[in-house]
């Protein structure tokens, strides 16, 4: 018999302070939200730094892919592998020919 008189006080005096348990439910539902957009700032945080350093080792190789293309396509190296590969030779006086446009 107590049992039941017990939770018709416990009935009661929530009734009589809703604004209590209302202030509590709110206050553990926003300490709730906190907890998830900390989690949330967190992922997306570390995820950002991610992306931040596959930007940077783009950039690296994208240098890098740079220099090895100046390097192939210097002058010097054209002509010496014309010269070593495909056994070209400078036209020199009468082999120069000269093509004129319409």
């Amino acid at each position: 018999m107590s049992g039941i008189r017990l939770s018709q006080i416990i009935v009661q005096d929530i009734a009589r302070h809703k604004w209590v348990a209302v202030l509590l439910v709110a206050a553990i539902g926003s300490a709730l939200a906190v907890v998830e957009l900390t989690h949330q700032n967190r992922q997306l945080t570390i995820a950002q730094d991610k992306l931040l350093q596959q930007r940077d080792a783009f950039e690296v190789e994208w240098r890098n892919l740079l220099i090895e293309q100046r390097a192939l396509s210097e002058h010097s190296r054209v002509e010496e592998l014309a010269q070593q590969q495909l056994q070209m030779t400078r036209p020199i006086g009468p082999q120069d020919i000269v093509v004129d446009e319409p």
